[in-house]
């Protein structure tokens, strides 16, 4: 009975972790907001998005080897680091504001 619970607790706690440790691009803090959107067509898939959030990028100076978009509406890049290995970004796609490392951000040395 125990671990019927403590597996269900420790799954809950490793995802919740990840996401806490993204940054929330949602969240667009106290005040009034308004936006507009008009869409013609379905919506982007993943690889589309991802390909257009590079293009993005790269037309504000970020050159990024890979995107994705973040559960909390990020775009989370993959950005050379200057010493050979890449780290992973974030992004506020409204603005590009960002770059900053969360807790826990993955940085990877290829040797």
């Amino acid at each position: 009975m125990r671990h019927a619970i403590l597996l269900p607790l420790t799954f809950f706690a490793l995802t919740t972790g990840a996401l806490a440790a993204q940054p929330d691009c949602e969240n667009y803090g106290p005040g009034v907001h308004f936006s507009f959107r008009m869409q013609v067509g379905a919506d982007y898939t993943e690889e589309e998005q991802a390909i257009f959030d590079q293009m993005h990028l790269r037309q504000n100076g970020i050159i990024a080897r890979d995107t994705r978009r973040t559960a909390k509406g990020c775009i989370e890049a993959w950005v050379p680091d200057g010493a050979g290995g890449f780290e992973t970004r974030y992004y506020d796609p409204r603005n590009l504001e960002g770059g900053r490392f969360p807790p826990g951000a993955l940085r990877l040395q290829l040797d």
